[in-house]
């Protein structure tokens, strides 16, 4: 198994290594949710081309194209929920 992630510092990096090994629901204010819609994945890789994001946009192809897992790291912060980045998880 092999974890990678885009543009996450090393302490979210950290964060998502422990969730995920962990098998843990949440660390401090994040989370790690699954990305079942493949589809969602498809819009975000339309949107990184678009916005001249090619290497975001590879790493999200690449692991589709490996049928990884695909999860999105959250932090909630209070009543608010922010997406920080994708982790994919390769076998």
């Amino acid at each position: 198994m092999r974890i990678e992630v885009y543009n996450l510092t090393q302490e979210q990096e950290q964060i998502a290594n422990d969730l995920y090994n962990g098998n843990k629901r949440k660390v401090g204010s994040y989370t790690l949710e699954e990305i079942e819609d493949r589809e969602m994945v498809n819009i975000w890789i339309a949107d990184a081309f678009s916005d001249g994001d090619e290497d975001y946009a590879h790493f999200l192809q690449n692991a589709l194209a490996k049928e990884a897992e695909i999860y999105l790291l959250t932090d909630h912060l209070g009543e608010f929920s922010q997406p920080i980045g994708e982790v994919v998880i390769y076998d």
